[in-house]
């Protein structure tokens, strides 16, 4: 089937169809791509039909790189996963091949040379770890596309608290969460829209200790400024700012840990958390995600994104999701040059941290 595509400005009601299909994540959402904008980045929205009806829409970030457009969706350190959010049910073979007529398209009307993609729809499953190389997306194979695997954790909140709770682990996690319990901690959500900048004050403070400890800094994603926009601009149905305090032992009230998640019925992110260490002894971190994930599920919300690979998210009944990065270019050398690039930047920031972390301690641990 031939696609149609058109370079559009979403109007309230394609936002309203967008925000209500079956793809709909935190990232395919108008809040969204306010905060994307007040961040500086160009979005690039596409609606996309066939000989009948609008079937889908795709919201990508358009950066210039060299010498070279780019459309990416997401913009690495600005979301997971987002890609082409149809209005109903369609093939997972089907979607792949409207990309590939979208690629085509950009690069004709002169868009863009490169087109990345990190799609939810085409992840795979596992219940246990395996090797990136042993995963393969049969529909990006048989068209002999190029992507890479983006492993991860999460949970599925369509259920009950009954069925959440059971999918624990018992010693990391139920445990703890009754030990909270039991020691009074309680777990504080910000209702009020003047609250946000003192909760982003409290949760870089401990994102910024934490990270000095480790002898790095912060990541973009996680800077002050974009967390402060973040908050406000998803605030209040779409993000969630927790804490949760409890008494020392010296019987002084101490505020725990912290964090953020982004919310959605369909793809639900935890965006970010910090904890000092000092205070883990009382299970902070536990009783705070759990009570989270009772929060999002009671709202609707659907899979939990852990936000990549860490031991500790295991002991929320995870599952580990392979998520493509799919990549098309117009000219051999343009991701290369991508990567390169990207390669550059890490290395750079490793011999940084390795410098700073001689000249600091490790009195904080990030969850």
């Amino acid at each position: 089937m031939k696609y149609i595509f058109e370079k559009i400005i979403p109007t309230e009601a394609d936002w309203n169809i967008i925000e209500n299909s079956v793809d709909s994540s935190c990232f395919h959402s108008k809040k969204w791509a306010d905060f994307v904008c007040s961040i500086g980045l160009h979005l690039f929205y596409v609606k996309v039909s066939n000989e009948f009806e609008t079937i889908a829409y795709f919201i990508g970030q358009k950066i210039s790189l060299f010498f070279f457009s780019i459309i990416v969706s997401p913009f690495e350190g600005c979301g997971y996963t987002q890609g082409l959010c149809f209005i109903d049910n369609v093939s997972r073979l089907e979607r792949v091949q409207v990309y590939i007529q979208l690629s085509k398209w950009i690069f004709s009307e002169r868009y863009a040379s490169m087109l990345q993609i990190d799609d939810w729809q085409l992840r795979e499953d596992r219940d246990f770890w395996v090797p990136d190389e042993q995963v393969k997306i049969k529909e990006l194979e048989s068209n002999n596309l190029h992507y890479e695997l983006r492993p991860t954790l999460y949970v599925n909140l369509k259920k009950t608290e009954e069925e959440l709770w059971s999918n624990l682990h018992y010693k990391s996690c139920k445990y703890c969460v009754n030990k909270a319990n039991k020691l009074g901690l309680s777990v504080k959500y910000v209702t009020k829209r003047e609250d946000i900048n003192e909760f982003c004050d409290l949760h870089f403070s401990h994102l910024l200790a934490v990270r000095k400890s480790k002898g790095t800094k912060p990541k973009i994603g996680q800077s002050h400024k974009r967390m402060v926009k973040l908050c406000h601009s998803l605030f209040p149905e779409r993000v969630l700012m927790v804490k949760v305090i409890g008494t020392d032992e010296g019987g002084k009230e101490r505020e725990m840990s912290s964090a953020i998640f982004c919310i959605d019925k369909g793809e639900c992110v935890y965006w970010t958390g910090a904890s000092y260490k000092k205070y883990q002894q009382y299970c902070p971190n536990e009783l705070m995600v759990w009570d989270a994930m009772k929060k999002i599920s009671t709202m609707g919300g659907g899979d939990l994104n852990f936000g990549g690979m860490a031991s500790y998210k295991l002991k929320f009944g995870t599952k580990y999701a392979y998520v493509p990065k799919i990549v098309f270019q117009k000219y051999y050398g343009i991701y290369e040059s991508k990567a390169f690039a990207k390669r550059f930047y890490l290395f750079v920031r490793s011999i940084t941290a390795s410098l700073r972390k001689f000249k600091t301690g490790h009195t904080l641990s990030i969850f």
